[in-house]
């Protein structure tokens, strides 16, 4: 049993290596241990070697010098002549100086130095008692687990005399120690670095060059952080048909800005909006160049009235180019309508919302744009008519803040077919 509880004393020490910080021995404060642990008897006192439990109380003056009272027991035998293996009551009680090394720390190594005796207890076997006044010094450790409890252990000589000899007895202890009115210190916290970065605008709707836009639509602005919606105005967020301002109002939620045009736009006309440089984020950044990008409105039909339906998302089988029969009923009218213009040509364009890879995303518009072209060409529709591309998640209808939600608004609106009219 020595061995053992020799070997978890120096874990005790060794556990450091790999220890978190807490806060360490404090000044003015009391102390409280209950420990346990083996005490050994000289030789000459012919008592065995046994358990041994007791309670420490004392006072850190500071936080490196304390002093503390204790008091312990033991149940031991005696091993002598007559009186083999016969109950010995042991007491131990004294009062010690401890000095601590790295207070601050966790990790707390101390000396102690003190004074007290030992009383045993055996008349009722026929034996006389025995009390001795004894010095004695150790070395011990404290472990911090929190900021008021400690794991410590002890290993102790005690120096008396017998007969005119001096004894040396051993102890060997473990036990928690428990700092009362000790305060709890706050832990550090490290400020963010300053903001230094400058905004970008990260996402557009309409997106830059595309044709077909609603005259009844918002134009938006989304930035990479949140902004001084201050500067938001209508003159740092505006949009024009060629040189002439459009009028409108300027809103800021989120990250986005919002232009909403007076009137509806006109049709087929190229439209250019600004996110103008110098506007900044919260920490003072100023976006560094005007953000420019265009569109075009769509256009007046001249040779029918008839306006080809989209497919969503719905019109599909879930993650597939496999058409639904929500999605051929609407081919069908497609096609009909098709048919009854025979100088129509129809580019078919497949999109995607945000999630998933770039690549996956490119494959699945361009499945679905070429399942839509076959089932066209199989209800009577001219191949020469209709061409296919895939945009993947490129030139999405609306900003997906989360592209893992795919079944948010924007997902649904970005997960679609258009039929583009390049010639009528």
């Amino acid at each position: 049993m020595r061995k053992k509880l020799m070997i978890f004393l120096i874990g005790l020490f060794l556990v450091n290596l790999a220890a978190p910080g807490f806060a360490g021995n404090q000044g003015e404060t009391f102390t409280l241990d209950p420990f346990t642990g083996f005490y050994q008897f000289d030789g000459a006192q012919n008592l065995d070697l046994r358990s041994y439990y007791g309670l420490r109380a004392g006072y850190n003056f500071t936080k490196n010098l304390a002093v503390e009272g204790m008091i312990g027991y033991s149940l031991t035998e005696i091993e002598f002549m007559k009186y083999q293996d016969r109950d010995v009551r042991f007491f131990r009680y004294g009062i010690d100086a401890l000095y601590h090394f790295n207070a601050d720390g966790n990790f707390v190594p101390f000396v102690s130095a003190g004074v007290g005796g030992t009383q045993t207890m055996n008349s009722s076997n026929g034996m006389a008692d025995h009390g001795y006044g004894l010095i004695n010094y150790g070395v011990g450790v404290k472990y911090f687990l929190a900021d008021t409890v400690a794991l410590r252990g002890d290993v102790k000589q005690a120096l008396f005399k017998q007969s005119g000899d001096t004894r040396t007895n051993l102890e060997y202890t473990v036990g928690l120690n428990f700092l009362l009115g000790a305060e709890k210190k706050a832990v550090a916290v490290i400020p963010p670095a300053a903001d230094t970065t400058a905004p970008t605008v990260v996402c557009v709707t309409p997106t830059d060059d595309v044709t077909g836009v609603a005259v009844d639509r918002n134009i938006t602005a989304t930035f990479s952080e949140e902004m001084n919606r201050s500067m938001i105005t209508t003159s740092t967020f505006s949009v024009k048909r060629g040189t002439t301002p459009v009028p409108g109002t300027v809103t800021y939620a989120g990250r986005t800005a919002t232009f909403k045009p007076a009137t509806v736009l006109e049709k087929g006309i190229t439209y250019t909006a600004t996110s103008a440089a110098g506007v900044k984020d919260l920490a003072g950044n100023a976006l560094a160049k005007n953000y420019v990008w265009s569109f075009t409105t769509v256009s007046s039909p001249k040779m029918c009235p008839v306006v080809l339906i989209s497919l969503e998302d719905s019109h599909f089988a879930f993650d597939s180019a496999a058409l639904t029969e929500d999605g051929k009923t609407i081919l069908n009218y497609n096609a009909k309508i098709l048919i009854e213009n025979p100088k129509m040509k129809i580019r078919i364009a497949g999109y995607t919302s945000a999630a998933g890879t770039h690549e996956y995303n490119q494959k699945l518009s361009e499945k679905r744009a070429a399942a839509v072209r076959d089932y066209l060409i199989k209800e009577g529709v001219a191949p020469n008519r209709l061409t296919k591309i895939g945009y993947g998640e490129t030139r999405p209808a609306e900003y997906e803040p989360v592209p893992e939600n795919i079944y948010s608004e924007a997902a649904k609106a970005n997960q679609r077919v258009l039929f583009e009219i390049i010639v009528k």
